[in-house]
């Protein structure tokens, strides 16, 4: 009979180990529920509301996206936000999740919009979208586009592109 114990305590000790391992485990998974669950970083600054319409020579811009980055020159600094441009040229900022905004600040904007093309599967390699819009407003520091978010107010942004300067 103490064989039969002694061949058995192996089994009992990895059946303890397994559980323990599951138990960390289990401790673990909960733990990254709840950090992916929670509203941002602590160190987040101010965010608001932030809309607006893009427009191509008077003429909403149908696709796109606009990205606010904040403007360290100016005293803003941390995360950029962005947002798709809707078909009727509107569009609404996020930094961490939908719709929260932009950092209250100054910031530099971009814009970007691309031709829609089908995939071509004769030229696979370097199929470059076509900017439907001059590449100066693709980069912020040349775009010449700005926006000052604020706290307490209307954060509504009309942008004006034009096809020629």
């Amino acid at each position: 009979m103490t064989e039969r114990n002694n061949q058995q305590q192996p089994e009992f000790r990895n059946v303890s180990a397994f559980r323990n391992r599951a138990c960390l485990c289990g401790l673990l998974l909960a733990g990254l529920v709840l950090v992916g669950c929670s509203s941002g970083p602590e160190d987040t600054p101010p965010l608001a509301p932030v809309t607006g319409k893009v427009t191509l020579d008077g003429k909403p811009l149908t696709s796109g996206s606009v990205q606010f980055t904040p403007n360290k020159d100016r005293g803003t600094t941390g995360r950029m936000a962005l947002g798709n441009i809707n078909e009727d040229g509107t569009f609404e900022l996020m930094t961490i999740a939908p719709g929260d905004g932009a950092q209250v600040g100054h910031h530099l904007v971009a814009i970007e919009s691309y031709e829609n093309t089908a995939f071509d599967p004769n030229k696979p390699v370097n199929q470059s979208p076509k900017s439907l819009i001059p590449k100066r407003y693709t980069n912020p520091q040349t775009s010449q586009l700005t926006a000052e978010v604020k706290a307490d107010g209307d954060n509504s942004f009309t942008f004006e592109l034009k096809s020629k300067p």
